[in-house]
Order: structure tokens, then sequence, then C-alpha cells
């Protein structure tokens, strides 16, 4: 199986390592990419798990689980990574369709490493809207 996150590699060799908790994602960008994987695959524990034990408490487990199982992602771009020390940014847009109609989820997330593991700290959302034609 093609990898959801984009990539065009097998999911096994790309991000189900990641998404197992086999061995952390060795960039802001990997994480991102399979922390979508996850969505893709309906796997919200790994969401929780890979979000900074600091900001962990926001989290909203549920309405993540939920949002994973009644869409189907159908695709990523990433349109910015960057890391600098500890912190990355990797800025992307997520398709999906739910209900019937397609979405494109817009948002620039920031990542914090933490003991040599990187972890999804905050999004700031740009747009989460029907996509006509999308």
């Amino acid at each position: 199986m093609k990898c959801p996150c984009g990539t065009g590699e097998d999911y096994k060799k790309c991000c189900e390592p990641y998404v197992e908790l086999s061995r952390p994602a060795p960039t802001a960008e990997t994480l991102m990419r399979s922390r979508y994987s996850a969505f893709a695959l309906k796997k919200p524990t790994y969401l929780e798990d890979t979000t900074d034990p600091q900001t962990r408490q926001k989290f909203d487990f549920r309405a993540n689980a939920a949002w994973a199982l009644e869409a189907t992602f159908t695709g990523l771009e990433i349109l910015k990574a960057s890391e600098e020390g500890n912190k990355g940014v990797v800025e992307f847009r997520a398709r999906f369709t739910q209900g019937g109609e397609p979405h494109v989820h817009h948002e620039k997330s920031k990542f914090r490493k933490q003991a040599g593991v990187w972890f999804y700290r905050e999004g700031q959302i740009y747009d989460s809207t029907p996509a006509a034609g999308a």
C-alpha cells in the first residue's frame, strides 16, 4: 500500500514505523506526514501520543478521533517546512472528503523537539472549508 502522506513510498517503509511507535520521526516534516497518515488510517492514539506533553491537555481526543473516523483523507501537500534547533514549522494543506463534500484544511503547525523526539505543539488554521473542485 502506498503511504497516505504522499511521498509515493510504501507505507511500511515510510510512515508505519512512526505510527506504530517503532521509532520517533526524525524531522518535524516527517512527524507531520506521519500524523496525516494516522488520520487517514484512523489511528487517533498516535495523534495524542505525538502531541507535545506541554500542550497535551488541550488535545481533544474525541474530536480528533471523530474527524479521523468520519473523513476520508485524499491528499497532503507540504507548502513549507523548516527547523531551527528544537523548533520546527510545517505549513500544509490536507485534502479530505466529509459528508460527501471535498474539503481543504490549511494549517501552519509548530513542533518542538524534546529529548530527541519531535512533538506537535500547536497549529494556526488558515482555512478549513469546502473546496470547489478539490
